[in-house]
């Protein structure tokens, strides 16, 4: 585990806990705000593709994570024994069709938002 990751988890462990629960709620907000962007970006022909899209927790703390794709949204085999994710083709494109890009173009653009939304949730705890 890298020393930076290490340190903020340190850091986090010592928050207190109005502090924390405060930033873990505005963390979930954001990700549910994000994950519905994303569905809204996703091109629909038979909505498995839109459907895919979840917000996940994860083993750390205060971390959450959207992703998009995985097993409604792989269709057969790419390659030796590689499966192919329909998510990865609409978002990169193939040689056959054009890139739809629909999950990272719209992080992207939300990134400031998302961010300025949760350092205020923090800024609020601390200022009250």
């Amino acid at each position: 585990m890298p020393d930076d990751l290490q340190s903020f988890q340190k850091q986090i462990g010592q928050l207190p806990i109005k502090l924390k629960r405060q930033l873990a709620t505005a963390i979930a907000v954001e990700a549910e705000r994000l994950a519905d962007a994303i569905k809204a970006a996703a091109p629909v022909d038979t909505g498995k593709l839109r459907d895919s899209v979840k917000v996940r927790r994860t083993k750390r703390d205060l971390t959450l994570e959207v992703t998009a794709g995985g097993d409604t949204t792989i269709h057969g085999t790419r390659g030796p024994g590689g499966e192919a994710d329909y998510a990865l083709f609409v978002e990169y494109g193939t040689r056959k069709k054009p890139a739809r890009p629909f999950f990272y173009s719209t992080a992207r653009q939300m990134q400031p938002e998302i961010q300025a939304n949760i350092v205020k949730a923090v800024e609020d705890v601390l200022n009250d």
